[in-house]
């Protein structure tokens, strides 16, 4: 599982830079276009927004990867060790829970756009709209890692006591 999560988030690394970069350039050139050339690039703004939700859902998928996310921990450490295992399985199983459940609805909202077309570069609004659906995939198998690896240094951790 951590080779899969490692793979995933080496892609989602180089995508996300690549996305930035991207609508770095894109809207950049749209600026010059428009200021200096009175002829703006149509459609610009509106590919910027949908590589702007990719790098969203792939950055947050990363984050959560990486753990980079903001807790509060002042009443978890309070807590004993053995009521932090707990409470860190209960969470994990919730999370996976939740996302499982985002998941399968954002897929079924997905394969209800059939035939829509964004309004100026007129491409399937499937594509822009499947970084929900990919970006929750890829933060659940990073989750689910991150549980494998705890009930694994857990059950290490009991061996040697």
């Amino acid at each position: 599982m951590r080779k899969v999560s490692n793979l995933i988030g080496s892609v989602e690394k180089v995508t996300t830079i690549t996305l930035m970069a991207a609508i770095t350039l894109i809207l950049f050139c749209n600026v010059i276009f428009r200021y200096f050339l009175k002829d703006p690039i149509f459609w610009a703004n509106e590919a910027s927004i949908f590589m702007m939700a990719w790098v969203t859902f792939l950055g947050g998928s990363l984050s959560l990867k990486n753990k980079s996310q903001a807790s509060i921990t002042f009443l978890i450490n309070r807590f004993t060790e053995k009521n932090k295992r707990i409470l860190n399985i209960v969470t994990h199983i919730i999370i996976l829970v939740f996302l499982g459940y985002l998941i399968y609805i954002s897929f079924e909202w997905i394969f209800s756009l059939t035939g829509t077309k964004s309004s100026s570069m007129r491409i399937p609004m499937w594509i822009p709209y499947l970084s929900v659906p990919v970006g929750l995939t890829f933060a659940f198998i990073h989750i689910l890692n991150h549980f494998f690896e705890f009930l694994k240094d857990n059950e290490q951790g009991r061996d040697s006591l």
